[in-house]
């Protein structure tokens, strides 16, 4: 019997479909000029330790100056899940030398990485004119996966808020172009920021939420999404699930 369970226990391993494959990650944003709010979010992700990693929706700087990177990147330490960055508006700074110092640290504005049985894509769409045509190959390439889907942008496609439909990505015919491309590949979840608040919503299949309560002024009231927060997602053999998590409780 030992001899089996022996057996049974190496065969698993050398088929990971045999365990479920459980993990969670947390998704914040526009922590700009809150850098109190933004130490309170990071210390309740740090009571939390089933957070694996976390990504941020962008606008971690006010004027994307280097002083400014170094203080975030500094504050983003402290927290024990590791954090993905995503270039937002305000990070490009003056000229765009803000763009120039996240490429030092991430080679590119847009990537991916693979985290079981997922795959994250963080897009750059900060710029006014738009993905580009480079991004745009790229894109299709890394959507192009068996992997359940989550992809993470600074400009909603949509304002799922409801409260500031003007506030989204520059260019309706990109947006028309990009929510189809995720449609295509059947993309589970759409995070954004821009929108200083909480708000989720279901359109074409795909679960989109904005996450943008991570530290500057907020743009609602509480009672329409107008509260500091991140958003845990749990990955469950195939089941995910999202909720809200306050930073504070009152």
């Amino acid at each position: 019997m030992k001899r089996l369970f022996l057996f049974l226990l190496l065969l698993c391993a050398a088929h990971t479909a045999c365990f479920a494959d459980k993990f969670s990650f947390a998704v914040f944003g526009d922590n700009r000029d809150g850098d109190e709010v933004f130490m309170d979010l990071v210390r309740n992700m740090n009571s939390d330790s089933s957070l694996q990693f976390a990504v941020n929706t962008g606008d971690m700087t006010s004027k994307g100056s280097k002083g400014e990177y170094d203080n975030y990147w500094s504050m983003a330490g402290e927290s024990k899940a590791r954090i993905y960055d995503t270039m937002g508006n305000h990070d490009l700074g003056f000229m765009g030398i803000g763009e120039g110092i996240f490429r030092k640290k991430y080679v590119s504005t847009y990537y991916y990485f693979d985290h079981g049985d997922s795959r994250f894509i963080i897009i750059d769409n900060s710029k006014s004119k738009g993905l580009g045509r480079k991004q745009w190959a790229w894109l299709e390439k890394a959507l192009d996966t068996d992997k359940y889907i989550f992809v993470f942008m600074h400009k909603p496609l949509f304002d799922v808020t409801g409260m500031y439909p003007g506030h989204v990505m520059d260019s309706k015919t990109e947006s028309k172009k990009l929510d189809e491309l995720l449609v295509k590949f059947r993309v589970k979840y759409v995070f954004a920021g821009h929108i200083h608040g909480y708000g989720r919503q279901a359109i074409n299949g795909i679960t989109y939420i904005i996450t943008a309560g991570g530290g500057a002024p907020l743009y609602m009231p509480a009672f329409s999404g107008g509260y500091y927060h991140y958003v845990k997602v749990i990955v469950d053999d195939g089941k995910i699930s999202d909720k809200v998590v306050k930073v504070f409780n009152d």
